[in-house]
């Protein structure tokens, strides 16, 4: 007598939609252990049949990150759960341009750079920074959440950057207060979501993804305010905030930084042809 797991197993071998769903979770698994995706199912495959029970959970929408507790981030593979989310290909941007002005400060003399990173999820910017820029640098990142804190901490030791990476939890810049005037850069993926825009996201995103980290107040700005009012008590001279924009907010974003007069040189980045990001430097 078969099992209710094998008669759910059996189930999504016997229909098209059943052994489609399974071949993108698996595609998606094989991309993440860095192999080449498979072209087609088989129902002798030991891998297919041992992720067939969680076809379920990718019928309810459960973006497959979760499902499998790993996301691809620049190439490299993140711990994930559904208290961080989901790292996206555009905060590469971040990442990006993070190292090339570290490079920049390099060059003038600074021997050592100290970078603040505020929400950092799954640790994906800090671990990413950590590997990817030369010379010595010290990231002090943090989160609201404990819980993402400790997936960040899972995520630091797996690519073995502790010596670099230092976490904390707490509310924004509410873990630094010793580290005033420290930091040659302050970066952030905030919550820039208008509240009323949640229920517009796709269902993947607006039921499994933690709210906390997508909602930015009635027009997306809550955290953009806070970040850009209390940046300069942090930076350096001449140091940088950085952080990651929705689509269409340059110019509330722009004003903001313009009424503060503790900022110059407010420069826009484009991923893909959309401005999806904001730098702005301390006076």
């Amino acid at each position: 007598m078969k099992t209710e797991g094998e008669r759910r197993e059996q189930s999504v071998f016997a229909t098209e939609e059943g052994r489609n769903r399974l071949l993108k979770i698996l595609r998606y698994y094989d991309a993440v252990d860095g192999r080449q995706p498979r072209e087609t199912l088989s129902a002798d495959d030991p891998q297919a049949v041992a992720v067939a029970g969680l076809i379920e959970q990718l019928r309810r929408g459960v973006p497959p990150p979760y499902i499998l507790g790993r996301a691809l981030f620049m190439g490299n593979t993140f711990y994930c759960t559904k208290d961080t989310l989901i790292p996206r290909p555009e905060t590469s941007l971040l990442v990006q341009t993070a190292c090339e002005y570290l490079e920049r400060k390099k060059k003038q003399g600074a021997d050592s750079k100290t970078v603040i990173e505020i929400g950092t999820g799954c640790g994906n910017i800090a671990v990413s920074l950590a590997m990817r820029c030369d010379g010595e640098v010290r990231i002090l990142a943090s989160d609201i959440s404990g819980a993402a804190v400790e997936v960040a901490r899972r995520n630091v030791q797996r690519y073995q950057v502790d010596g670099k990476v230092s976490l904390f939890c707490g509310d924004l810049y509410e873990p630094f207060r010793d580290h005033r005037e420290a930091a040659d850069m302050v970066i952030c993926n905030p919550p820039y979501v208008p509240t009323t825009s949640l229920k517009k996201l796709d269902r993947q995103i607006i039921d499994h993804e933690p709210v906390v980290a997508l909602d930015g107040g009635p027009y997306g700005l809550n955290i953009f305010r806070r970040l850009i009012n209390e940046a300069p008590t942090f930076l350096k001279k001449e140091g940088m905030l950085m952080f990651e924009i929705g689509e269409g907010q340059e110019k509330l974003t722009e004003r903001l930084l313009s009424r503060n007069g503790a900022y110059k040189d407010i420069q826009f980045y484009k991923y893909e042809e959309k401005i999806r990001a904001v730098s702005v430097t301390k006076k």
